[in-house]
């Protein structure tokens, strides 16, 4: 038996789309002949919200070791606000990998590997410290970009820190995964010497938990949008777009558009500037309540960050795989030749690219005349994509682990 060290601050019962990424790996690779420690924090986390629904992952036969983040929401702003060169050192989860050696204190049996979950990146350098105290493989994975992810805003300091410890952790990484295509070819150029460390490892769906429920047209054409919304990705652009096609035609106020996940002030003043009737955030829900949700919708809205250079369109939502399961149209407002526009391309699902903001009043145009038509086969998905299925994923996984 394989013994593995997970190393990552995002495991569930926390909710959050990257707990829900290592929830469906973890539910795999227990199904093998393997061993799991896991090294997480402590609940509660800041931005990570306990969540019931998911205690089915929180799984006994794992041995869990949790550590204390010292993090709040006031502490953070008086880091901020006395420390001109940020708290991005990583992140603002550096307390978790400061407290390594209490870990190699806790673990009660040496690792075979250590398999580590970033973001936070905080979870690379605790993996970092235990790699170097046991001496073992290290497969490291990235959800994102770390220091090529375009959303990063580094102070000097900053920059220099992380710059040094994503070489740092690549070198000592045996092998290191990204979730997009894009993201792959961005590190292999950025790092030629190492190119051949890197390989794909996809955010995924639980093949098991897909529902093709029945549409339903008694009640209002229903567009929903689950996530996160912050900084630079709002939902400004689709709103602009619903206040001009209500203008227009004023059918669209039949319809129903909800909003649910976390937003942060920029977002909150958004909505409250376009105050659409038909438009409502209902905040964070529970994950089943999100589910549920995907599951009542028509279509499902997910929006990228703009970004300046295209080369840096790495990002692949992982709510997507969510919404494959519900088997509904998709509407994907991004930039062209993004990583959500390469994955959807062949699914059928509408692609928007900022700004066309004509293009998008005339899918909703679009989909209300098929509404009011009730033409199931403008709202109904076809096949989800295999590549992205948890079981496939995390045999490939495995197998690797197997082979150090």
């Amino acid at each position: 038996m394989k013994r593995v060290l997970l190393v990552s601050i995002a495991f569930p019962p926390k909710n959050d789309p990257e707990c829900l990424q290592v929830a469906r790996y973890i539910k795999y690779m227990l199904k093998c002949d393997i061993a799991i420690d896991v090294i997480t924090s402590s609940i509660p986390t800041l931005h990570m919200p306990y969540d019931p629904s998911l205690e089915p992952y929180n799984s006994r036969k794992v041995e869990k070791i949790e550590i204390p983040i010292f993090e709040t929401k006031f502490t953070n702003f008086l880091l901020r606000k006395l420390l001109p060169g940020g708290i991005g050192f990583p992140d603002s989860k550096f307390t978790f990998f400061w407290q390594w050696k209490k870990v190699a204190r806790k673990l009660k049996t040496p690792p075979e590997v250590i398999y580590s979950r970033s973001n936070p990146i905080s979870s690379a350098l605790m993996a970092y410290k235990l790699q170097q105290y046991y001496k073992v493989p290290w497969v490291m994975h990235l959800s994102d970009p770390w220091m090529g992810s375009p959303v990063a805003r580094y102070s000097k300091q900053e920059r220099n820190f992380n710059e040094k410890w994503e070489g740092r952790c690549f070198q000592k990484a045996v092998k290191i995964s990204l979730t997009t295509a894009k993201a792959l070819e961005f590190y292999r150029d950025r790092y030629p010497e190492i190119r051949e460390k890197f390989f794909l490892s996809p955010n995924v769906f639980d093949p098991e938990t897909v529902k093709d429920l029945p549409l339903d047209f008694n009640g209002p054409l229903r567009i929903v949008y689950t996530g996160g919304l912050a900084g630079n990705r709002t939902a400004a652009f689709f709103l602009e777009a619903c206040a001009q096609a209500w203008r227009e035609n004023g059918e669209l106020a039949k319809s129903e558009i909800i909003f649910a996940g976390p937003i942060d002030r920029k977002n909150k003043k958004i909505f409250d500037n376009f105050r659409l009737p038909f438009v409502k955030h209902i905040g964070n829900v529970p994950y089943m309540a999100a589910l549920a949700l995907q599951q009542k919708a028509h279509i499902l809205l997910t929006i990228d960050q703009p970004l300046a250079d295209p080369e840096y369109a790495m990002f692949f939502p992982s709510k997507i795989l969510d919404y494959f399961l519900a088997r509904r149209k998709i509407l994907a407002i991004t930039d062209p030749d993004s990583s959500t526009e390469l994955i959807l391309f062949p699914y059928n699902a509408a692609i928007i690219h900022y700004p066309q903001i004509d293009s998008l009043k005339k899918f909703l145009y679009l989909a209300m005349n098929a509404f009011r038509n009730k033409d199931s086969s403008f709202f109904k998905a076809g096949e989800f994509p295999a590549n992205f299925s948890a079981e496939e994923n995390t045999s490939k996984l495995v197998s690797l682990l197997e082979s150090l």
